[in-house]
């Protein structure tokens, strides 16, 4: 391993979203990283084929995400929606298995929505736990409202406090919070996996991320309320956007990794 890269960053391979998989694992094998994250729909038609790869390489894949079905139907609706995705993480080691809060009907308030969600986790919570699997939310974008309605950290704490359901924190949906420092200090045993990247205000919100250091995010203050508190879990790379295409995935990857790993290792972590 490139003693450069900090054991505690992985890469999710989103951030490499238009190459294949063996493009990707070719740019991970270079770059020194042993942890990655990714989501099913990037183990496309032959699921098999994919995971295997992923193992042969011997990486550690540290959380697996899924979105866009519906979770407030029924019970039994959103263990048949959330099942595929346990089991993919099962069949990859994965202890983190994290989805969003899936779509919420035309007219329907958010109190409403937030309400059943609650009441239909159950059954998927307990079996990702009899399998050894962490069920996890994203609290998602605003822009992204087709996909999720829980958008805050501080309702994906509720729905945690509520559901047991733990939390992946994706920074560049929450550092506008209020209280942000308390929430992360009171809460860090929920979080499952912290996301990060930046954001330049005044651009589009939506898909639109920087490498970290280019935006305009308090990201090292918000790293250090994290670490301070006591997170202990992985800090995983997440790009996407035309700047990062415009620049190119080794580049603004090979960035994303040094800017961090830098931090924690001058920081003694």
């Amino acid at each position: 391993m490139n003693s450069d890269v900090h054991p505690r960053i992985s890469l999710n391979l989103i951030s490499a979203m238009r190459w294949s998989i063996d493009q990707q694992l070719a740019l991970i094998h270079s770059s020194g990283l042993h942890a990655i994250s990714l989501t099913t729909s990037q183990l496309g038609e032959r699921p098999d084929e994919v995971i295997g790869k992923i193992r042969a390489a011997g990486l550690q894949v540290v959380s697996l995400g899924s979105g866009g079905v519906s979770l407030i139907d029924n019970d039994a609706a959103t263990l048949a929606g959330l099942h595929p995705l346990i089991d993919a993480a099962v069949a990859l080691d994965c202890p983190v298995a994290f989805c969003v809060s899936g779509p919420c009907p035309a007219r329907m308030s958010t109190d409403e929505a937030f309400d059943r969600l609650a009441s239909t986790l159950g059954p998927a919570i307990a079996y990702a736990q009899s399998k050894g699997v962490r069920l996890t939310l994203e609290h998602s974008s605003p822009a992204m409202r087709a996909h999720g309605f829980v958008h805050s950290l501080a309702d994906a704490i509720d729905l945690s406090c509520e559901t047991g359901v733990g939390i992946a924190v994706e920074l560049q949906n929450c550092w506008y919070e209020r209280k942000l420092a308390r929430m992360l200090s009171q809460h860090v045993n929920r979080f499952m996996i912290v996301q990060y990247s930046d954001f330049l205000v005044g651009e589009e919100l939506r898909l639109n991320r920087r490498v970290p250091g280019d935006g305009s995010m308090p990201l090292e203050w918000m790293i250090g309320q994290l670490l301070d508190a006591g997170y202990k879990g992985y800090f995983d790379l997440e790009l996407l956007g035309p700047r990062i295409e415009a620049e190119g995935y080794a580049s603004a990857i090979g960035r994303g990794i040094e800017w961090l790993s830098r931090r924690l290792t001058c920081w003694g972590i």
